[in-house]
């Protein structure tokens, strides 16, 4: 390598210096910066569903927060979660959903709707009933049916008629539209009543009937091989037990609007690290009345 003289002697370097790796070394800091930041902090995803409408349109554009604090998630939060289902680990699809059950809570289910801590959360009037439909009365309700445009949904033909899901609004129309004596062979099924209780980290964990239906699924991925149901009890690692400690905590997570939704009504409890963050601002919608707003 050529050397150049200086007044000291001699001076290193046959390059003058490379400008350009300045650029790009402050390039790749921004790079990992923004990167840190979507991973980390916050991430911009677009609405592919109408599971919460009104509060968003499909196609909205948001940002969800992803900071580990305190409130994150939050109760009545909207909230971005995955499946937790073992079935959907390999892709695991997007889904929103306000979060109704915090680790803890208990959950009441009835007719009426939900009751968490005592405290009553009516249903949506866009959530999905069950209604039956008597054979003698079909041919009539189906006319009905057809001439005010309601989807038959769900059907599940049985001996004495056929089951179908309606929302409580169609059920009004109908009784409007329908005779009397078809009105009584076209009967609401009622709601199966029990009681849940959000798990909690750390916290021993009952399992009664109820709880171990709805907790199957996340002992199962907690406890692996360990975990064995049989004739509706739970035996780990050999052993029947009527408790379980979680090593994580769990929320019930439910769609405003159930017709177009995937939520703990299918998926069961939500665990921590299945939670993406709190939805938080819409920043761009066709709708002007959501556009630059915080979701809530």
């Amino acid at each position: 390598m050529q050397k150049e003289e200086t007044d000291n002697g001699y001076k290193t370097g046959g390059h003058k210096g490379r400008p350009y790796m300045g650029w790009v070394i402050t390039l790749v800091i921004a790079f990992l910066f923004v990167m840190s930041i979507r991973q980390y902090c916050t991430g911009s995803y677009q609405v592919s569903t109408g599971a919460m409408e009104e509060a968003l349109h499909k196609g909205d554009y948001i940002l969800v927060n992803k900071l580990p604090l305190k409130g994150n998630p939050g109760r009545n939060r909207v909230v971005l979660f995955t499946s937790p289902l073992r079935k959907d680990t390999l892709n695991s699809p997007l889904f929103l959903g306000r979060c109704i059950g915090m680790p803890g809570d208990t959950i009441e289910v009835s007719d009426e709707g939900y009751r968490v801590n005592g405290q009553l959360l009516p249903r949506s009037p866009r959530s999905l009933n069950t209604y039956l439909v008597a054979n003698s009365g079909a041919a009539d309700f189906l006319k009905a049916l057809h001439k005010l445009n309601i989807p038959l949904r769900n059907k599940k033909s049985e001996a004495e008629g056929f089951f179908l899901s309606l929302t409580s609004f169609e059920e009004y129309q109908l009784r409007e539209e329908l005779d009397a004596d078809t009105n009584l062979r076209f009967l609401k099924s009622p709601t199966e009543s029990y009681t849940l209780i959000v798990p909690r980290k750390d916290r021993a964990h009952r399992l009664d009937a109820a709880a171990l239906t709805a907790c199957k699924e996340a002992i199962q991925r907690e406890a692996g091989e360990l975990a064995d149901f049989r004739d509706g009890k739970l035996y780990l690692d050999g052993r029947e037990t009527t408790f379980f400690f979680f090593n994580q905590d769990y929320y019930w997570i439910l769609a405003d609007n159930t017709d177009e939704s995937v939520d703990s009504r299918h998926l069961g409890f939500v665990p921590r690290d299945h939670i993406t963050g709190n939805a938080w601002f819409c920043w761009y919608s066709h709708d002007k009345q959501h556009l630059f707003k915080p979701v809530h």
